[in-house]
């Protein structure tokens, strides 16, 4: 019996040790391990270039003058010879209403005159044989010529009157005759027709269009700007307007109204600009267009990547490399500052909202993004950096949501750091790399770096 109990014990030891073994074994060889990700920079120079900050907007392009075309009066359309999409030029003969009733109406016009003129010739004849018998001696000596004078002056009031009745009828004439031409409607600007509305033959009315004229030279885009954006829009900017159906084509335009009732969508408000277009040649009606509203810009401006800017308690801060091993206080040894200082890295909450544009299109912004990196092309190309690093105190100036201008703390040329994002794998660090746009190794790219601050995609620090 003792012996059973010895064994079995032997028994459940054994168990207990393999099953003990077989989980450490388990963990030991297959368990994943915690990945600690590591802090990783790279090093880029301050540099000169020409900075821009714009508002960008799509919208439609559409005539900045359209006449609808309606006849003089009611009548019968007749001569109708344009269509849609027909050029015509001002002054250019379209249809013609006809009416019969203005027709019966020169007939009458002519018919009273030549009555008028009739009476008045008649009247004259009399007394023309009125002042014939004067000169004849009549009995009754001086009262038969002072009955005579009475008749005289009886006639001339008469004829008086017969001259404004004549004249009066010219008048009917004359305006029965321009309302017979004002049944020929013509064009009353140069443009493109758009709209036809009625066929020969049609009865047409007044108060109502056959058709539609827009004219092509003057062509203007409506583009819906956000709220935190409107402030910034000056009427006089200038403005940069491409196509998306005309390519290697920039447009000139500048700002004409700015509109002071907002429409709100997905608690996103938004308001029109209307963007005026200099020379639009080529340009057709409704083609989709995207538009760059020039708000800020310096030549020569000093810049920095804003990934580069540190805000601690609204003091600005840049990393730079540590070339003094002594140095201490303020130096960090490749580490970025901590707590509010990791702006750039920081995730916050992000609200995506819908814009409006123009033609009725929406475009995602990130209203509250933080990082703006991967918001541009281009690429570094900068050296890894892995010594140890200060902190320098800086004064920026104009701004956009790529670039931050240095007026004071750095030099062109000095290196400072970036800290890039963590990533997994050495691919993804070299995508980083590669999406951190704009800046060589040890500096970046010339020429103007423009923002466009509604551009969809990317996230995009706003600083106020």
């Amino acid at each position: 019996m003792k012996s059973k109990i010895i064994k079995a014990i032997i028994a459940c030891v054994i168990v207990l040790g393999v099953g003990f073994g077989g989980y450490y074994g388990y963990n030991k060889v297959f368990a994943k391990k915690p990945v600690t990700a590591s802090v990783q920079y790279m090093t880029v120079a301050a540099r000169k270039t020409n900075l821009q900050v714009s508002v960008q907007g799509t919208g439609a392009a559409y005539a900045a003058v359209t006449k609808d075309v309606i006849p003089n009066n009611n009548g019968t359309l007749k001569d109708l010879t344009v269509k849609v999409g027909d050029n015509v030029t001002a002054g250019q003969k379209l249809f013609t209403a006809d009416s019969d009733d203005l027709r019966k109406a020169v007939t009458t016009a002519q018919n009273n005159l030549s009555k008028q003129n009739i009476t008045l010739q008649s009247d004259l004849d009399t007394q023309a044989a009125q002042a014939a018998a004067a000169q004849t001696v009549q009995p009754g000596g001086q009262n038969g010529q002072s009955n005579n004078q009475n008749s005289s002056k009886v006639d001339d009031n008469k004829i008086a009157m017969d001259r404004l009745n004549v004249s009066d009828a010219k008048n009917q004439l004359n305006y029965a005759n321009q309302q017979v031409s004002k049944m020929t409607v013509t064009a009353p600007i140069g443009g493109i027709i758009t709209a036809v509305n009625n066929s020969n033959g049609d009865s047409v009315q007044q108060s109502k269009a056959v058709l539609t004229i827009v004219d092509t030279t003057s062509m203007k885009v409506k583009v819906a700007v956000d709220e935190l954006d409107i402030e910034k829009i000056k009427q006089g900017q200038k403005a940069e307007v491409k196509f998306d159906a005309i390519k290697d084509k920039t447009y000139e335009g500048s700002v004409e109204t700015i509109s002071q009732t907002g429409t709100t969508s997905n608690n996103v408000t938004t308001y029109d600009v209307v963007v005026a277009i200099k020379d639009p040649s080529g340009i057709k009606l409704g083609m989709n267009a995207n538009v760059n509203i020039l708000v800020d810009g310096k030549d020569n401006a000093l810049v920095i990547p804003s990934e580069a800017l540190i805000d601690r308690n609204g003091n600005k801060f840049v990393m730079v490399p540590n070339t003094d091993s002594s140095a201490s206080g303020s130096n960090n040894t490749g580490n970025a500052p901590q707590g509010n200082n990791q702006q750039n890295n920081s995730q916050q909450n992000q609200q995506n909202s819908t814009q409006a544009s123009g033609n009725g299109n929406s475009q995602t912004r990130n209203r509250n993004g933080q990082s703006g990196q991967g918001a541009r092309n281009g690429a570094y190309g900068g050296a890894a950096y892995s010594g140890t690093s200060k902190m320098v105190q800086i004064k920026t100036g104009m701004e956009n949501e790529n670039y931050v201008e240095v007026t004071e703390g750095l030099t062109e040329g000095q290196k400072i750091l970036v800290q890039l994002p963590q990533a997994s794998s050495t691919t993804n660090n070299n995508n980083n790399r590669n999406n951190l746009g704009g800046f060589g190794a040890g500096g970046f790219g010339g020429g103007n770096m423009g923002i466009q601050r509604n551009q969809t995609g990317g996230n995009a620090t706003r600083r106020n």
